[in-house]
């Protein structure tokens, strides 16, 4: 009974931790798609005349800002994006090393209950 219950908090920990794992997977994929567009965007910004009208989005609104404030904005975009992206490879590390210790936690009760049985 104590193998059983033992069992299912560990499956239920394991399951969790996967899904944490594929969300943060899903995460990193959205921030980089993020990045490559916030690039695609300074590439087309700076192939405009410097004397070109250039309007930000804030909200449902656009504002009209100078040339050099909207590529600084569009450079600290991608700077915030990779250093969420590595926040969260961080804690991916952790959850992957959380799953590995919980399946060598359960294989270890399992193998204890098994020589248990067989004395």
């Amino acid at each position: 009974m104590e193998l059983k219950k033992a069992f299912q908090e560990m499956q239920t920990k394991m399951v969790s931790t996967t899904q944490q794992l594929r969300l943060s997977d899903l995460q990193i994929e959205q921030l980089k798609r993020q990045i490559t567009h916030t690039h695609l965007v300074e590439k087309e910004v700076a192939s405009l005349p410097r004397e070109t009208k250039t309007y930000e989005g804030v909200g449902r609104m656009f504002i009209l800002q100078p040339m050099p404030v909207i590529e600084k904005n569009l450079t600290e975009k991608v700077k915030n994006c990779e250093e969420k992206i590595k926040s969260i490879q961080g804690s991916k590390s952790y959850l992957e090393r959380s799953l590995k210790e919980s399946e060598e936690n359960l294989r270890e009760l399992v193998m204890a209950k098994q020589r248990e049985q067989s004395h």
